[in-house]
């Protein structure tokens, strides 16, 4: 558990060095932003995932509006 712990603090800084912070998080539309920028900073992309499963569409930007939808900051 402590490993994963310091991986989460090591993303959460990496995004707050690409400015997400507790003070500008409103310029972030929801969730599926959040996500997208917390994988990408790991590696994983969607044309990554597209990639590594041999897929023509994986459905990342509907999956990233719905959670900016149902888990908006913008409320």
């Amino acid at each position: 558990m402590g490993d994963q712990r310091g991986k989460i603090d090591e993303i959460i800084k990496e995004l707050e060095q690409g400015g997400v912070n507790i003070k500008n998080y409103k310029e972030v539309e929801g969730l599926g932003d959040l996500i997208e920028t917390a994988l990408g900073k790991i590696g994983v992309t969607e044309e990554g995932f597209k990639s590594w499963f041999n897929l023509k569409e994986c459905n990342c930007s509907k999956r990233k509006k719905w959670l900016n939808s149902v888990f908006s900051f913008k409320r």
